[in-house]
């Protein structure tokens, strides 16, 4: 049996050029190499599998090349490229700083430097995940790094730059290399596949880049794991089920469900896809990105941000023209609320399922919307198609741009939208007109607020607390009830009497000022939350502030602690 060779091995780069997705980084050191402005040392950092090790072995080869190509490539026939490439070079030294992290092991690397290379004109030391050296060892390799023998070269490697001490970074030419694009990954994976003699469909290939989230070798070991699993054939329903991947079916099954309000199919479907085992938050998230991707499809100029097979763009272009875009937007509103309250409810299962419902009843609640408003009280009991050609017609011999007006007052924002529409389908001809007239109509006017007057603020205040009383809340009630508050410049300031309170509100405070907006009929109401400076007697909460009140009374008591070393429980 022949020796197994994994891809990410096999396929490793071996120049500057075949490296995939760092060209920002390889361009640099190319031309570093050519123009003779080699650094004494390089800090590669970013995330696993992009190419940092690699970058740093191609960089150490080419430096000692003695025969370059006009494009600062190693040539891979002369001396010394030969005993690197057969792994014999004794001008690339590799130090794993996980396990080598003391100061000795970084005091015998020191003594080593000293010693020139046997061939080549440099040697190169490679210290791998070096951010797990000690300080003490960072410490006693600063000198060195800074001022190394003329033949010594550094190249530190690290997935987490801000560990590395600043006096390190101060001394390194530093290389932040990237994630490493979909796209990118998915022509190398081709690319192997078809050095391999591996019949493969684009989507299974593209589900693997997806999965390994910007990292070539992450997307090269789950490619040799799918090729074991599925012999030489890659099928994207075979990649999916030994991922554990949801199927994009059901996505595009849900969101042809949801938009025609079929509400049972869309509960079936969730179920179903529960008992397969899937968690509900990754499905949400899931489901979410489906309808972004729905909504970048709308438009060509977007299209590019799609990360997708072919074919799959064309389904989503297809599903796309379907979905109104608010209804897209409200949708992802209600995805992205269920995100954030997920793990917080305790019943998830439900928190998932009232986010289904709300975006199945999203468009059967436009469309039944716009049937009750076809007959508009503002144009007379004709219909509105018919009155609204007659508004306009004074437009129609008009060279210049005709605005409206009614003396009445304005109805809801959802009847101007409706307006406009109707304007758009009987009066195309008159662009002009429509258009001038619904930027007037769209544009959200102050004059739906309220004036907001102290007593209007306070009664609001009351009411909402009063609400949560009923509701079981009586800890907020009673919060609300005996703080200090005022309204300062549509500002509704509450004063409370501890920091035990002001945790309470500020883990509520947006949707409290929600409720607060509705109630007082204003949107431009603010909220502010601070603990009042009481001047008296200080009432205590926490044990901490139970303390620090007991030791005024008898510093003794600060002496005892101090004496025992002891710790106040929270």
């Amino acid at each position: 049996m022949d020796d197994f060779i994994v891809s990410a091995r096999k396929y490793r780069p071996q120049h500057f050029n075949t490296v995939v997705g760092q060209g920002h980084i390889t361009n640099t050191l190319k031309q570093a190499i050519k123009n003779g402005k080699i650094a004494q040392a390089y800090l590669f950092c970013g995330p696993r599998g992009v190419g940092k090790t690699t970058c740093a072995r191609i960089f150490a080869k080419t430096i000692n090349c003695t025969n370059l190509t006009s494009d600062g490539e190693a040539c891979d026939a002369c001396e010394s490229c030969l005993s690197f490439n057969s792994g014999a070079s004794l001008n690339v030294y590799e130090l794993d700083a996980a396990s080598n992290n003391s100061v000795e092991d970084i005091r015998n690397l020191v003594d080593q430097v000293r010693f020139a290379p046997q061939l080549g004109d440099y040697k190169v030391y490679v210290i791998d995940e070096v951010h797990m050296l000690s300080n003490a060892a960072f410490n006693a390799f600063l000198k060195t790094l800074e001022e190394p023998p003329k033949h010594a070269k550094f190249i530190l490697a690290t997935t987490e730059k801000h560990k590395i001490i600043p006096t390190i970074l101060s001394r390194c030419q530093v290389f932040s290399f990237n994630r490493i694009k979909t796209e990118d990954i998915t022509e190398q994976l081709v690319h192997i596949a078809n050095t391999e003699q591996i019949t493969f469909e684009p989507e299974a290939l593209q589900i693997i880049s997806q999965k390994a989230d910007g990292g070539l070798r992450d997307a090269c070991s789950i490619f040799d794991q799918m090729v074991t699993f599925t012999g030489n054939h890659l099928t994207y329903k075979a990649v999916v089920e030994n991922l554990h991947v949801l199927d994009y079916e059901y996505y595009f099954k849900l969101t042809d469900a949801a938009l025609n309000g079929r509400l049972p199919e869309v509960m079936v479907t969730f179920d179903e896809i529960l008992k397969q085992g899937f968690d509900g938050h990754n499905f949400i998230i899931g489901f979410g990105e489906h309808l972004r991707n729905l909504l970048v499809s709308k438009d060509q100029f977007t299209v590019q941000l799609l990360e997708a097979s072919e074919s799959l763009k064309q389904r989503f272009a297809q599903q796309a023209q379907l979905c109104p875009i608010p209804f897209l937007l409200k949708s992802l509103a209600v995805i992205n609320k269920c995100d954030i309250h997920y793990k917080a409810a305790k019943n998830q299962r439900l928190q998932v399922e009232m986010a289904l419902m709300q975006i199945s009843y999203l468009n059967t609640a436009s469309q039944d919307a716009e049937k009750k408003n076809e007959l508009n009280p503002e144009f007379g009991t004709q219909s509105a198609p018919k009155a609204l050609e007659q508004a306009v017609t004074p437009a129609k011999f008009s060279a210049q741009p005709v605005v409206q007006t009614s003396s009445k007052p304005v109805v809801g924002f959802t009847e101007l939208k409706i307006k406009s529409q109707f304007m758009l389908q009987n009066n195309a001809q008159h662009n002009q007109t429509i258009a001038v007239e619904a930027n007037v109509l769209n544009d959200p006017q102050e004059s739906f607020d309220v004036e907001l007057t102290t007593d209007r603020a306070m009664a609001a205040v009351k009411q909402f607390a009063e609400e949560k009383n009923k509701n079981g809340n009586k800890q907020l009630y009673a919060t609300l009830t005996s703080s200090k508050i005022t309204l300062v410049d549509k500002t509704i300031l509450i004063e409370l009497n501890n920091e035990v309170q002001k945790e309470m509100l500020v883990g509520i405070k947006q949707d409290m000022l929600d409720d607060l907006r509705k109630l007082a009929s204003n949107r431009q109401l603010q909220l502010e939350i601070k603990v009042s400076e009481i001047v008296g007697e200080i009432k205590a909460y926490k044990p901490a502030d139970k303390f620090k009140l007991m030791a005024e009374k008898n510093p003794a008591l600060l002496e005892l602690k101090k004496r025992f070393d002891l710790d106040i429980e929270y």
